[in-house]
């Protein structure tokens, strides 16, 4: 197998890190290719900017959708039935839980109501520079149904990390003479605001909440550090590529693994094969570091909801928790999912 990883930081875009393969000089595995730059199917690691793109159009964490199977339309006419990785369908599921979990029947619905225009629009303002053409592009974009680079999708976990500014991708800080004359140096550039930084710090939540990805991954998957870090993994679904890209506030870093000659790998997916790099790589980085949460900007307000609705909980609402919300989309309306019915014992 071959692998690529990528780190940046997110601060001022400089990479620190571009492992294009394990070995350059190993033609077995094209090691020469530098695969950091060379565009991939991400699967379900470009999901956070669905959900992005959603909270920024008006929906929140608490927003449920039905996760049952459903048949969407393509633009030829054709059926499309989208699959969760477990095979399994979870019923009402609030977007915090799809996201973390990974559930991609609700993926695919948020899409279908946002616009595929929309995820790719965001897509370009985070630097992503693959997706073109958006007649190319339909609802399985969210599962990963359209190819980018692991430089530039890192970069764009990296705008996450830094509260919604363009995160621009730094090789080159100065150019000198053998003898010392600087002929180029890197100006500073001004960050450009491209996402909303209460949004950004949404998806962060999300992303580095262990309990939202329990039903998925389990509790203490390769996706926790040992510090407070968002990250979201990404398998294609014929086992060819399996990502994770993750970030601290001062560290982002990207992984592929996959084989070289693109043939499938046997039942590898990204919590299996990216994770544990990305964990690895992670907790050697940032050893000695001082610990940093991220910082949760003005904004946001917290509300008691029922954690099945999404609503606000009502008298029988038998699990409730609370939720953050961008100020004035909080929920209005008291839960009407649990209620009491009589019954005629007989």
């Amino acid at each position: 197998a071959n692998a690529a990883l990528t780190a940046l930081d997110p601060d001022t875009g400089d990479i620190l890190v571009m492992l294009g393969s394990p070995d350059y000089f190993d033609a077995a595995i094209d090691g020469a290719v530098n695969v950091c730059l060379m565009p991939r199917q991400p699967g379900s690691a470009i999901k956070p900017l669905t959900y992005a793109a959603a909270f920024a159009a008006g929906y929140t964490p608490a927003t449920m959708v039905l996760d049952v199977p459903t048949t969407f339309t393509t633009k030829e006419g054709n059926p499309y039935v989208p699959i969760n990785y477990d095979l399994a369908s979870h019923g009402p599921v609030l977007l915090r839980e799809a996201l973390g979990s990974s559930l991609n029947v609700v993926a695919v619905k948020v899409l279908e109501r946002i616009g595929v225009r929309e995820l790719i629009s965001l897509g370009h303002e985070l630097g992503i520079t693959t997706l073109q053409d958006t007649s190319h592009y339909g609802l399985a974009l969210t599962l990963g149904g359209g190819e980018v680079r692991l430089l530039e999708l890192t970069a764009a976990y990296a705008t996450l990390a830094s509260g919604g500014l363009r995160v621009e991708p730094r090789a080159i800080l100065r150019v000198e003479t053998v003898s010392g004359q600087v002929l180029w140096t890197q100006q500073p550039v001004e960050k450009q605001r491209v996402l909303d930084q209460r949004v950004a710090y949404l998806v962060t939540d999300i992303l580095a909440d262990d309990s939202a990805r329990i039903p998925a991954f389990g509790e203490g998957s390769p996706l926790a550090l040992s510090r407070p870090a968002a990250a979201k993994t990404g398998t294609t679904t014929d086992w060819r590529d399996n990502w994770t890209v993750g970030y601290t506030p001062q560290l982002v870093a990207g992984v592929w693994v996959g084989n070289a000659d693109n043939s499938p790998m046997v039942s590898v997916s990204g919590i299996h094969g990216a994770a544990p790099m990305w964990h690895q790589f992670m907790e050697e980085a940032l050893k000695g570091e001082p610990v940093r949460t991220f910082t949760r900007p003005p904004g946001l307000v917290s509300a008691e909801i029922c954690a099945d609705s999404g609503m606000l909980p009502g008298p029988h609402c038998p699990h409730r928790r609370r939720e953050w919300f961008i100020a004035g989309s909080e929920p209005r309306e008291t839960c009407t999912m649990h209620r009491l019915v009589p019954v005629d014992r007989r």
